[in-house]
């Protein structure tokens, strides 16, 4: 499904130094895979290993393909890729915290006409329902991630790639996120997850490790 082939990246530090990030890096997103977790130390290029798979990183050499075709590099382009096929999770939720939660879900709803029903259906997917009309700043962090996660999986997207979204609940949060990772997956979604909590990778149908730059499947 999501190819990347030969993928190298540097970034210049606040020295002036560059570092090399990632050197031939190879991934795929097979159409068999539920889950993958992507694990690695903090600096090893997890973040932005999601931010290329996203699009939202160009600046690097390399070839990524989404069902067989380049992707384009156009912003246009990489919009459309993104609202149609990606859906994003973060550790900091990204929720506008003046609004209430069916409005940021509206956010992430792929035409206007319609989002309103649309954003219900995914807060109520996620077992948000009763957050609806509930202003962000005041839900707490496990009822901030669902209605993160509802944002994401509103326009019913292949892949969801997610950057440690546990990685600021505490362990029964992280556990009722998990199972409903597990259920979106059983609707097809696939998921490639960035963390660092071996819980999340040991749920995960196949984990991948950021060592030397490049991608290390483990067993």
């Amino acid at each position: 499904m999501i190819s990347l082939d030969s993928i190298s990246k540097s970034v210049r530090e606040p020295n002036g130094q560059v570092r090399s990030i990632f050197e031939d890096l190879r991934f795929t997103l097979a159409d068999d895979d539920r889950s993958v977790a992507v694990l690695g130390r903090s600096g090893s290029g997890k973040s932005t290993l999601l931010r290329i798979l996203s699009g939202l990183d160009l600046e690097y050499s390399g070839v990524h393909t989404f069902v067989g075709s380049r992707l384009p590099r156009r912003r246009g382009d990489l919009a459309r890729y993104r609202r149609d096929h990606i859906g994003v999770v973060t550790q900091s939720y990204d929720l506008l915290s003046d609004r209430t939660a069916l409005a940021n879900v509206q956010l992430g709803c792929p035409q206007r006409s319609g989002s309103a029903a649309l954003a219900r259906r995914a807060l109520g997917l996620v077992g948000a329902g009763h957050l609806a009309s509930r202003r962000a700043a005041r839900l707490s962090g496990g009822e901030a991630q669902r209605v993160a996660i509802a944002r994401a999986v509103v326009g019913r997207p292949a892949v969801v790639l997610a950057d440690e979204p546990t990685g600021a609940l505490d362990e029964e949060t992280e556990l009722d996120v998990l199972q409903l990772f597990d259920d979106l997956q059983s609707t097809g979604m696939r998921f490639v997850i960035a963390t660092h909590s071996s819980r999340v990778a040991e749920r995960c149908s196949r984990r991948v490790l950021i060592r030397d730059r490049r991608l290390v499947d483990l067993a």
